[in-house]
């Protein structure tokens, strides 16, 4: 971390430490406030508080936040609503990036890929129950629209009652129920409009809840409606490079001997991201409280993402067989490539690619509940039935360059290391063409390809509590029983043409398009067919295309079928001891045996065996299945010391299991016999285990106040990555290059948290409605034991560095809220951390540079009814840098991502 940040946090969490009374007390003095404590403290010894209110305000979000943290069981944070259809961003992991120990990335405008601290893997519940979508092991919280949540939790430890799965953690969101409104009618809603500064995009929201709360002479009853539509409008420009290796064949035998073992990427391309993503959602519900004792809820919910994108490159292949190398610059470690000319009589290897893909999710869940309880047993019921499918469809066009005679293009020089780019990345040239004349471009290729995934999922679930004393060790039991039969399925197929003729005329109804970028220094422009055209005219496409299906045929070895069911029983033991410091927590385990079978196709590529066609290649077709039989069983340990009614001591330890997606673990196997080569899912592949030790010391004060320092220690066992290894391989009786997911070995992620957030009600007048919040992360270690690399590669620095792992992360915040008038400012700060760890060459893995963002929200409430707000983020327009090697070996690249402002109006009756 540089000085500059240091000091950013330092000073940050001075001024916030000074929010807590024990530094404020000489100042705050006032018998009123004495009062509001006291009642701040009664509150929140009432967990159900926070359930039967709708929070309004940055103050009430806050407190309400800090209230569910002090008295969960687990460790926990949450963001809770500020309003009805108002989280403090515009979607679940923007949101969840200003909470302590999460980390996210950023594309198309959007949070993406959460970890927390550290870990990928991520399990997802709503309302509690398990959330999946397609062939997939979670949802996507993005897919889940910010105006529908009430609040949204990020469990870092876990009991034995919560579902198993995500060794990271669980993001539990919240959504509301019409017992949680206020008596009678609520009509409440939102419509915004976010303008993006890239492609100046228009991106429009709108939301809507009704529900309805009435006593009937058989109970309270509720009902709830709550929809969302959103679309985001999004473009963003990058230039990026791929692969970087030594050349290979005749292009490295023409390299001088000094030279042959120089590193250069694989390709470098341009890029333009145009598309939009459009979110309609729907949530139904129903209660029915018939009593004091008994209460029923059933609903229902739909979650859609329908997305158009096109993907417009411009691509040039710089580590390719059969080119002449030339001005070759190397970096002062005389091994890494700054810039070259590529040269070939017969044309180098660019192109203008374009891609339109259609992309659409659908995910349907439904759940009915019962509670029973007297005053000692508890009784608890329900059902899940959810069904979802994904879907891709996607046409990829690739046009050569000619110049000025016709003739493919032999010649082009890049430089990889250009200060043109923000940031440095890649800068390309072409000394005998234009790119700006639609006759110098000759399309060569087309290819299509599509995925179909669905699932189908059944849950039934019961658990009793059983009270067992007030003042004994052991206070309350807990039993329950789950049930869970998921089927899934994916259609995989693609296929390609090679055609060569102009792009002008290709196929009627399909025009041409110009891609422009617009990064840093320079804008270079290029011509591609229209991605829409092709959508809009496939008919006529395909004719063109020479294809005489609708849509490519399956691929076997790329699909599946599976069956996996579950069935989990857990026990917890809630105990406490009344002593100077009372203890209090819980005890469980929780076993789960998971068995399932996935049935694919094993590919085997021969020579024909029929002698009078010995030329001839064959593919042999053979039907497989696997899957896996085993039992887990999952204790836990959480227990807080309370050292006085404000200061409490939490202690922890759990065990997590995250499952391998399905086709990874998946039986498919091609085998190529002519190039000894086998690519393979693995039926053997393990679960992802992991014991974990958590401890968070907090300090509650004022309305909402907090600071608190957490430690944890996370030991997993059997991640899960791909690489190609030698070995034997029965089918060939010899060794080969096997590619497949594997297993790693144990590793180890380490960190320190601190937290802290208040409003500064010791000053005088409208300064007390002042308040800030400061959290910060530390990642001592994170690291994954990788079995692949030879004892040198070993020695390479970052080789055992987890993905997705930043070192730092910190967030600072400054707010003022009043019942009229509410302001916020908001930084985010996140550290380098590598992307994946590239097998081929583990000294060049790439590297994502260190990300900030600022944003900023004002809202105005003129009546009762009525809040405006306007809102901007990114607003110092900061980019995304990638580069090869943890010591900056080359830039791979810069994404350009957009300054957006947003206006909207809620209302609420």
């Amino acid at each position: 971390m540089s000085s500059r940040h240091a000091m950013m946090v330092a000073t940050a969490l001075i001024a916030i430490t000074l929010c807590s009374p024990a530094v404020a007390q000489d100042i705050k003095s006032t018998d009123a406030a004495a009062k509001a404590t006291a009642a701040d403290e009664a509150n929140a010894d009432d967990p159900t508080l926070v359930d039967t209110v709708i929070v309004k305000g940055i103050r009430g979000s806050l407190d309400a936040a800090t209230k569910r943290k002090k008295n969960a069981a687990q460790i926990v944070e949450s963001i809770e609503s500020e309003d009805v259809g108002k989280l403090p961003d515009n979607n679940v992991p923007e949101a969840l990036s200003r909470v302590t120990g999460v980390q996210i990335e950023r594309i198309h405008g959007e949070g993406t890929n959460i970890t927390i601290r550290g870990m990928q893997g991520v399990a997802t519940t709503i309302n509690g129950n398990s959330n999946t979508v397609g062939e997939g092991r979670s949802a996507n919280l993005a897919d889940i629209p910010a105006e529908l949540l009430k609040s949204v939790q990020v469990y870092k430890t876990r009991t034995a009652d919560q579902v198993e799965g995500g060794i990271a953690g669980t993001v539990n969101v919240e959504l509301r129920r019409p017992l949680d409104l206020r008596n009678g009618l609520t009509v409440a809603g939102s419509v915004k409009n976010v303008y993006g500064s890239t492609g100046d995009t228009k991106s429009p929201y709108a939301s809507l809840l009704i529900g309805d709360r009435f006593d009937t002479g058989i109970g309270e009853m509720g009902f709830l409606i709550n929809g969302s539509y959103t679309r985001n409008n999004y473009e963003e420009d990058f230039v990026e490079s791929e692969s970087p290796n030594t050349f290979f064949g005749t292009t490295q035998a023409s390299l001088p001997v000094s030279q042959q073992n120089i590193i250069a990427p694989y390709a470098v391309n341009y890029g333009v991201e145009t598309g939009k993503i459009i979110r309609p959602s729907i949530n139904l519900v129903g209660q029915w409280r018939a009593n004091e004792h008994l209460d029923f809820v059933i609903e229902g919910s739909y979650f859609g993402s329908k997305e158009k994108r096109a993907r417009d490159r411009l691509h040039v292949t710089t580590r390719q067989d059969g080119h002449t190398v030339s001005n070759v610059v190397l970096a002062d470690d005389d091994r890494t490539v700054q810039s070259l000319t590529l040269s070939r009589a017969a044309g180098v290897d660019a192109s203008a690619q374009s891609y339109y893909e259609d992309v659409t999710s659908n995910n349907y869940t439904t759940n009915a509940e019962m509670h029973w309880h007297n005053d000692r047993i508890q009784i608890n019921a329900s059902t899940q039935y959810n069904w979802s499918d994904t879907k891709y469809y996607g046409v990829l066009t690739l046009s050569h360059f000619l110049d000025a005679g016709g003739n493919p293009i032999n010649t082009v020089n890049v430089d990889l290391n250009s200060d043109k780019v923000p940031g440095r990345g890649p800068y390309i040239t072409f000394p005998t063409t234009d790119l700006s004349k639609i006759n110098n471009y000759q399309l060569f290729q087309t290819h299509d390809e599509r995925t179909y995934a669905k699932s189908h999922e059944f849950v039934a679930a019961t658990d009793a509590t059983y009270r067992l004393s007030e003042d004994k060790f052991f206070r309350s039991a807990m039993v329950g029983l789950r049930y869970n039969d998921r089927h899934t399925t994916r259609d995989y197929g693609y296929r390609d043409t090679f055609p060569t003729s102009g792009l002008a005329n290709f196929a009627q109804g399909v025009g041409v398009e110009r891609s422009k970028l617009e990064v840093g220094n320079f804008s270079p422009s290029w011509y591609h067919l229209s991605g829409k055209d092709i959508m809009a005219n496939l008919p006529a496409f395909r004719t063109a295309a020479g294809w005489d299906t609708e849509k490519p045929p399956s691929n076997l070895g790329q699909s599946y079928v599976d069956d996996e069911k579950s069935l989990a029983g857990f026990v917890n033991l809630n105990y406490g001891v009344k002593s100077r410091f009372p203890i209090d927590g819980v005890f469980g385990v929780r076993v789960v045996r998971t068995k399932g079978t996935i049935e694919s196709t094993k590919y085997s590529i021969e020579k024909s065996p029929t002698p009078e066609d010995p030329g001839r290649v064959v593919v042999i077709i053979t039907p497989t299945t696997g899957g896996g039989d085993y039992v887990d069983v999952l204790p836990s340990l959480n227990g807080v010391i309370h050292f006085t009614p404000k200061v409490q001591l939490r202690l922890a330890y759990t065990y997590n299991i995250q499952r391998p997606d399905f086709l990874q673990m998946s039986s498919w196997k091609t085998i190529d016999t002519l190039a000894g080569r086998v690519d393979s899912g693995n039926p053997d592949l393990k679960p992802n285990r992991s014991q974990n030790y958590d401890a968070s010391l907090e300090y509650y004060f004022g309305r909402g106040g907090i600071v608190s320092l957490g430690a944890f220690l996370k030991k997993p066992d059997a991640y899960i990555y791909w690489a190609s290894r030698t070995e034997f391989v029965p089918e060939l009786g010899k060794d080969a290059i096997v590619s497949k997911v594997r297993n790693a070995g144990p590793g180890t992620f380490q960190g320190y948290e601190f937290n802290t957030s208040g409003f500064f009600d010791f000053l005088p007048g409208k300064l007390h409605n002042f308040g800030a919040s400061a959290n910060f992360t530390y990642m001592a270690k994170a690291t994954i034991e990788y079995t692949d690399f030879t004892p040198e590669q070993r020695l390479i620095p970052g080789v055992f560095d987890a993905d997705s792992t930043s070192k730092y992360t910190y967030n600072l915040a400054l707010y003022y809220d009043t019942p009229q008038f509410s302001a916020r400012v908001a930084y985010n700060y996140r550290d380098r951390y590598k992307i994946t760890v590239y097998q081929d060459n583990p000294e060049y893995s790439p590297y994502n540079d260190a990300t900030s963002r600022l944003d900023a929200a004002v809202n105005w409430t003129p009546l009762k009814q009525l809040t405006l707000s306007v809102e901007g983020t990114n607003l110092t327009k900061e980019n995304n840098n990638v580069y090869w090697g943890q010591n900056r070996m080359l830039p791979l690249g810069a994404r350009v991502q957009a300054r957006t402002i947003q206006v909207s109006a809620r209302f609420r009756y």
